[in-house]
């Protein structure tokens, strides 16, 4: 039961994630925390945690690249044609 319960908070943490930003929006998101922390400590069987592809997705760390500088370039682009 208390899996079921731990379901449904997380369902509701993907959903108000949408919301635009608001201070509303940040109680609830804290609320929601809240409730799963509670319920994962009052589970006398460890939980084992099923992980959804929203958060499984989070997990990898994005890969910046670096374009150069203009100022590399060959001055014999830079003449113009007469």
């Amino acid at each position: 039961m208390i899996r079921q319960w731990m379901n449904v908070e997380h369902y509701r943490l993907h959903c108000i994630e949408e919301w635009p930003d608001s201070p509303h929006k940040e109680a609830v998101l804290a609320g929601i925390r809240s409730a799963l922390e509670s319920l994962e400590s009052s589970s006398l069987a460890p939980i084992e945690t099923q992980q959804c592809i929203v958060c499984a997705s989070r997990k990898t760390e994005a890969t910046v690249l670096m374009f150069p500088s203009r100022s590399q370039h060959s001055p014999a682009i830079t003449r113009l044609a007469a």
